[in-house]
């Protein structure tokens, strides 16, 4: 059999330069690689790619063929391939001309399609227009969805896999037309570096929040719920880190700036050693379909205050302490029982600990279990 790995899938893309649907289809690409699977691949020379994934297909030599130089079409004819693999497969999920297995992470789109918080995010006024219309047509724009998906992912020969019991069964409610199709539920694999950041000797105390440029991740309510925290006694030494925007649009919306600080993107390292230094890691996301961040710090023994929407607490379980989202108050009530609460910090992040050990041992099963199914 003649494989073929979305490469370009890894590749930057509206979520950023290094976003959770690419570096989930590296680790698989590594793995594959470690297990001396036989493959070519694809990506667009004209987008940012890994450098270690260029160095491993040089290296291994690894067919690497370039869509600007030929459609995915041409590529699956000429080299003969038999099955395609990627990890966000979008329109490829149609091809016919070779099988397509592929994995989908959630359904945001039917599930979170809409909040009013993004109006508060910078926004391009093509952007806000578009969500605009969406919001007023919600109805038209969900049939429209729904279509387009039983399009792609049900009505075709498409091999849909996805990543958690929670994304399985939001495809069931949504699509009855799945109800008889088995198709499998692989955990994300883990995307924790394999050596663990130095913790630093320091007495810096902060809040940590990842991917604060994108409204669904919804960090500006856990923004505003700290800054409103930021003169209590118990606050004065403590700050909140936030990677992923430069804080433009949030800076006018809070009182206490200079606590704040806005880091952008960072990479791999630097967020590895913000996860491990970090005092208490907030996740107030509207929709995951797996949910990584969480994990990242409980890896560290940093207790994890979050939202409990979707998959978040099927990955959490009983290793985070919920909020309700859409309150700012209730974050800040989460956020001022550890700090005050010393039992409740140490038992959370021992509880935290264990529940990371406990899905990165199903997480390194399903990686080889995903690798199987897709070459079976």
């Amino acid at each position: 059999m003649n494989l073929l790995f979305d490469l370009k899938a890894t590749q930057p893309n509206t979520s950023g330069k290094r976003h959770g649907g690419g570096r989930y289809g590296e680790i698989i690409y590594f793995r594959m690689i470690e297990r001396h699977i036989k493959f070519a691949c694809f990506y667009d020379s004209k987008l940012w790619l890994n450098p270690e994934v260029q160095k491993q297909c040089q290296h291994y030599n690894i067919p690497l063929y370039d869509l600007q130089k030929e459609s995915i079409e041409d590529i699956i004819r000429n080299h003969n391939i038999d099955r395609l693999y990627s990890c966000l497969p979008g329109k490829l999920a149609k091809l016919t001309s070779c099988e397509v297995y592929g994995t989908v992470h959630g359904l945001r789109e039917f599930e979170t399609p809409f909040d009013n918080i993004f109006y508060q995010y910078k926004n391009s006024f093509k952007e806000t227009l578009k969500f605009t219309i969406k919001k007023l047509l919600c109805k038209q724009f969900h049939n429209k969805k729904h279509n387009e998906y039983l399009d792609k992912y049900i009505h075709s020969q498409f091999h849909l896999i996805t990543v958690s019991e929670h994304s399985k069964n939001a495809f069931l409610s949504y699509f009855p037309e799945l109800e008889n199709q088995n198709f499998p539920v692989f955990y994300s694999p883990n995307t924790s570096s394999k050596e663990k950041a130095i913790k630093k000797r320091n007495n810096e105390k902060y809040f940590f929040l990842v991917s604060g440029n994108r409204w669904e991740k919804n960090n500006l309510r856990a923004i505003i719920a700290f800054d409103r925290l930021a003169d209590y006694n118990c606050m004065k030494d403590i700050r909140m880190k936030v990677t992923g925007t430069k804080g433009d649009c949030f800076r006018y919306k809070i009182k206490h700036p200079d606590r704040f600080d806005f880091l952008g993107y960072v990479d791999d390292q630097e967020l590895e050693s913000l996860y491990a230094n970090a005092y208490i890691f907030v996740y107030p996301s509207l929709n995951e379909g797996f949910g990584y961040p969480p994990l990242e710090a409980m890896r560290y023994k940093i207790p994890v205050i979050a939202s409990p929407l979707s998959s978040i607490a099927e990955t959490c379980s009983g290793g985070a302490f919920y909020f309700n989202p859409f309150s700012v108050e209730e974050i800040m009530n989460r956020m001022l029982m550890l700090i005050t609460n010393p039992n409740l910090y140490s038992d959370l992040s021992q509880k935290g600990y264990e529940q990371y050990l406990k899905i990165s041992k199903r997480q390194i099963k399903d990686l080889d279990l995903l690798i199987d199914y897709i070459q079976q």
